[in-house]
């Protein structure tokens, strides 16, 4: 309800200023609603209840394109300074640094029941005897894994991606170094360590850009709201049925 008001208001404040746009852009306004809604019959089949024939929907178009130029206007304000954006960036290092992330490979050999789980967990130890023996990772993958697909490559992921007795053993590892047996519900792993991400602060010139647009389009939004509120004052509103 507040929502319609607001539209209302503005719609009435942007008709009485009676904004000259040019025919042109009304024309691509027309021709970008019907390619969107059907091409040259989407009038007819519109059920848009103020929208009945051409003049229609170019009363329509126009009046969203003064509505659109009252909300340019009343939101216009100066850009902020790159010291406002420094103190963003510095207030919230949390937002601007990467998380940490490893990357690593696994041997699976599944289970459900206890004596799977018994078995499986012999079995995997077995399988670590021989890669401490010097038995290549992925040539035991190929042999022994039961999720051997692109050779026990898990890729890339972070904290809360795999179930927690996984992922506990996987950041606690060094690159190059295999786990000792790890039990999930899955079944026994073996994990290898490939790579750690640690986490990095983005630099802030890196983001200086993207940050002042940010901090512009909420200064904006405040703008248009106080100039919301003055018209709010102003205005009568009365309770129409429906509404």
């Amino acid at each position: 309800k507040e929502r319609m008001i607001d539209q209302s208001l503005m719609a009435q404040e942007s008709n009485r200023r009676k904004y000259k746009i040019d025919p042109e852009e009304v024309n691509k306004g027309m021709k970008r609603w019907m390619r969107e809604n059907g091409g040259k019959k989407a009038i007819e089949k519109a059920k848009h209840p103020a929208i009945k024939d051409r003049e229609d929907l170019k009363r329509e178009i126009l009046a969203q394109l003064r509505y659109n130029r009252l909300l340019e206007e009343e939101s216009s304000c100066d850009l902020p300074t790159e010291g406002e954006a420094r103190e963003y960036y510095d207030n919230r290092p949390d937002l601007f640094t990467s998380e940490e992330m490893v990357s690593a490979s696994h041997i699976l050999k599944k289970a459900s029941s206890d004596e799977e789980f018994k078995i499986a967990e012999e079995q995997i130890q077995a399988i670590r005897e021989r890669l401490v023996g010097g038995e290549d990772f992925v040539k035991c993958v190929k042999e022994e894994s039961d999720d051997g697909g692109n050779d026990g490559n898990l890729g890339t992921f972070g904290k809360g991606r795999m179930v927690p007795e996984f992922e506990k053993a996987a950041f606690s590892l060094e690159v190059d170094q295999l786990s000792e047996p790890v039990k999930t519900q899955f079944g026994w792993h073996l994990i290898k360590l490939h790579e750690k991400h640690e986490p990095k602060l983005t630099p802030f010139d890196d983001l200086k850009e993207k940050i002042i647009e940010y901090l512009h389009e909420r200064k904006k939004d405040k703008v248009f709201d106080s100039f919301l509120d003055e018209l709010k004052a102003k205005a009568t509103i009365e309770e129409v049925s429906g509404i």
